[in-house]
């Protein structure tokens, strides 16, 4: 978010462009009539693959095509994208803690729930480990997975990362891909993730009443960054008592450090998880746009400057004060709206770039950053 802010304070400063540039063109009002346009209760919240996301889609294609762009997908503007959708069926998943051999049942939605961004094993029965953070950063000679035995067990997380890491880095390497790499290489079979109560800019209700959508990943093993990846679970960190009582330690005592940002301790958790899960998997299909405006110098024109919004959200879900649809005017209507915007003004100025723009709409930015890979 703050690369899209810095780019949105960038285009519309004064010093942007050359004091010739008709200044009306930036006086907000275009740009709000796109995102009323994309926000719409018709746009049916643009979730991946939908016709919603399709009209959308259209709309975008018909304002680059006034704007003058030339198309630079595959197939026109379009370049389709195929994935394969999964959403959890929970009535015929269940999980439960096993500790001195007794089965403790923890309730989906309230304790816990599955991650379905990544391929989940019907059954999963294995012991869990607490890992703290859950990093590993060469660069900066931290691994909270050096002398930890992992091997066909599941590891337990917090989120966040100690004060002296950089957000940068940390980010990096909390992304599924990055993280996985660590895990897969120590032997783990899964990973359950107890956010950090201080920095929950989502409260729990809201995280969990949305479980149970479907989640992607884009389709040819090519892309298959999580293999191995048996487990995911996000852990309810009001009910994390109930994985640490066992161990010597206590969840408070986690959060107390981690409020601080500090070092985390590594240790059994003398429980075990069992869990069974049942995903149903469909076929998809989604589109990025891609339009070039072609630069005026005969060599640099080769060259491409890249301006990038999403245009996807996340649809129709669970209610919130009696309204199920996701209309997404921040997230990111008001980005690609940025995008048509400038596409429009830049047409029309006078002054002609030496340099080629790419304006890519991406797809399924909800699903992962799918559209972007």
């Amino acid at each position: 978010m703050r690369i899209r802010l810095l780019a949105f304070a960038l285009l519309f400063s004064p010093g942007g462009y050359s004091q010739n540039q008709p200044q009306q063109h930036f006086a907000g009002k275009s740009w709000w009539d796109y995102v009323k346009v994309l926000a719409d209760d018709n746009m049916q919240g643009r979730e991946t693959g939908s016709e919603g996301l399709k009209k959308a889609e259209a709309y975008v294609v018909e304002q680059l095509k006034k704007a003058g762009l030339e198309p630079a997908g595959t197939n026109g503007f379009y370049q389709p994208v195929k994935f394969e959708s999964r959403q959890i069926i929970e009535k015929a998943s269940s999980a439960a803690l096993i500790r001195n051999g007794k089965l403790e049942p923890l309730a989906l939605g309230d304790d816990a729930f599955f991650g379905t961004r990544v391929d989940l094993a019907p059954e999963v029965e294995a012991p869990l480990v607490f890992v703290g953070y859950g990093l590993s950063v060469p660069e900066k000679n931290y691994d909270d997975l050096s002398g930890v035995d992992l091997k066909g067990k599941v590891a337990v997380v917090f989120t966040g990362s100690p004060e002296d890491m950089p957000s940068a880095l940390a980010s990096h390497y909390q992304s599924a891909a990055e993280r996985w790499k660590a895990f897969r290489k120590a032997g783990a079979l899964g990973i359950i993730t107890i956010p950090n109560p201080a920095a929950m800019d989502i409260p729990w209700s809201r995280m969990s009443a949305n479980r149970a959508h479907l989640s992607m990943e884009l389709v040819g093993a090519e892309f298959n960054e999580t293999e191995g990846y048996k487990l995911a679970m996000t852990f309810n960190p009001e009910k994390a008592d109930r994985l640490f009582s066992s161990s010597g330690h206590s969840f408070s005592e986690v959060v107390e450090l981690g409020k601080a940002r500090k070092p985390l301790p590594h240790f059994p958790l003398n429980v075990w998880i069992k869990a069974k899960t049942k995903l149903e998997k469909k076929p998809l299909e989604s589109s990025n746009i891609i339009a070039k405006l072609p630069g005026s110098d005969p060599e640099l024109k080769n060259e491409y400057v890249v301006l990038s919004a999403h245009v996807d959200h996340i649809g129709i879900g669970e209610p919130i004060n009696g309204d199920r649809l996701y209309n997404g005017a921040m997230d990111n209507a008001s980005g690609s709206a940025v995008l048509m915007d400038v596409a429009a003004s830049l047409k029309q100025s006078p002054e002609k770039l030496k340099r080629s723009l790419l304006f890519v709409f991406v797809t399924a930015e909800e699903k992962g950053l799918l559209g972007s890979k």
